[in-house]
């Protein structure tokens, strides 16, 4: 049993550090791209910044299963190997949200970019950027609640535990948003 867990925590090393590779990647695409739309040129690279996090997203979910069964099996490395994930899954969300505000909402990217008002001049529209996040965090928590609703828990218990563990996940990102 124990060498069983040390290889789920030799895995779990190994592949958050290629969890890690990959969101230091999108984040160095997202970090060009907005310095392309602080010079007024229209981002290059954002479909591959959108494939690399969700690319990072899957990696976590399947980490998340592996720190649940190093918890449940009460392996001495358990709680740190939860942390590490957690921090890759906080990264994560940081640099979608950072990806979602700025290039996929068509947000400017510094008050510096936006045209200055002066008087006389027709009041701008409200900036659209927040409501178009929010509704597609709307949309993110719709499809969530439609995948929880029509999932199915499998018939044998490792199939159950694998899907236990998902949710879970899933869970965990629902409660730190």
């Amino acid at each position: 049993r124990l060498e069983r867990l040390q290889r789920v925590v030799t895995k779990l090393q190994m592949e958050s550090g290629l969890c890690e590779e990959q969101l230091n990647q999108a984040d160095a695409l997202l970090q060009a791209d907005v310095r392309l739309l602080v010079a007024g040129k229209a981002p290059q690279k954002a479909a591959e910044v959108e494939r690399d996090l969700d690319k990072a997203d899957a990696m976590i979910r399947l980490l998340f299963n592996d720190v649940q069964s190093l918890k449940d099996g009460r392996h001495p490395q358990g709680e740190q190997m939860y942390r590490r994930v957690y921090r890759l899954h906080e990264r994560l969300v940081s640099i979608r949200t950072e990806y979602n505000l700025r290039l996929k909402s068509g947000a400017p990217v510094t008050a510096a970019t936006a045209a200055p008002v002066t008087s006389g001049q027709r009041r701008p529209e409200p900036d659209e950027a927040p409501l178009r996040y929010l509704q597609e965090l709307l949309a993110w928590v719709e499809e969530n609640q439609r995948r929880v609703a029509t999932a199915e828990w499998g018939a044998d218990l490792p199939t159950v535990e694998t899907h236990l563990g998902a949710h879970r996940g899933l869970h965990r990102a629902i409660e730190e948003f």
